[in-house]
């Protein structure tokens, strides 16, 4: 090899090792600041590839024991491949992550999602939502994707969902639905999600959600005679 060959080669080794055992410290401050503080890493621990977190906060939303591994060789192809999993997903209480993230360093806006699963308690969720009436609910939503396809738009998606354990708290009193069931797809460029019939209400609905966050619902549901009065005097608000 000529001169300048092991010049450069030992230039790009150098460059190598200095991101690899980049402090995640670092990288999270530079997260915090990209976000407009909207996202905050707390206990961070490890290198850029492979590192961990006690705590990840975004508006009000919180995933501990975050745990990383970044692909040292999708970096050499423009690319970010990464393993993220955290939380517990024993705790009804905690919020559960996991999944593989591929994302284009050039083209930030393009990304896909593989094998992941979510866990949300049903409080947290409702504490991100405007009702048009006050419910307080338990159990929690699991969104289960086996594929994502993200660019400036949703182009691809195969997944489910489920709220698991359903209740809701109508007059004090806590009236068990059982669990609900929904397919999950692409109302390009948002989402679409359809919630399947077969549920103590017979709910039977579609979710349109756009990219701004509004969303559209369509669909039908009945109240049987089986349903506690309670349910039957909500009725009426079923439809806001």
């Amino acid at each position: 090899m000529k001169k300048w060959h092991w010049i450069l080669l030992a230039v790009f080794t150098y460059l190598l090792f200095l991101i690899a055992y980049t402090p995640a410290s670092l990288v999270s401050e530079l997260i915090h600041k990209q976000t407009n503080k909207q996202v905050t890493l707390y206990g961070v621990n490890g290198t850029l590839f492979s590192g961990s977190a006690e705590q990840v906060s975004a508006q009000g939303i919180h995933v501990n024991n975050v745990q990383w591994e970044l692909s040292p060789l999708s970096l050499l192809m423009l690319k970010a491949k990464l393993d993220v999993k955290g939380g517990n997903i024993r705790n009804k209480d905690d919020i559960y992550v996991k999944g593989k993230l591929s994302a284009s360093l050039l083209s930030p806006e393009k990304f896909s999602l593989q094998n992941a699963s979510l866990f949300v308690p049903t409080k947290t969720l409702l504490s991100q939502i405007k009702l048009p009436v006050f419910v307080t609910a338990s159990g929690r939503f699991r969104v289960d994707v086996n594929e994502l396809e993200f660019d400036e738009g949703c182009q691809a998606l195969q997944g489910k969902g489920n709220w698991l354990e359903a209740a809701v708290n109508v007059n004090k009193k806590e009236i068990d639905f059982g669990t609900f069931e929904a397919a999950l797809s692409c109302d390009t460029p948002g989402f679409a999600v359809q919630i399947l019939p077969g549920n103590r209400l017979s709910l039977d609905a579609n979710l349109s959600i756009a990219l701004n966050g509004k969303y559209k619902v369509t669909g039908a549901y009945v109240i049987d005679n089986s349903l506690p009065n309670e349910i039957k005097e909500a009725a009426r608000f079923f439809g806001k």
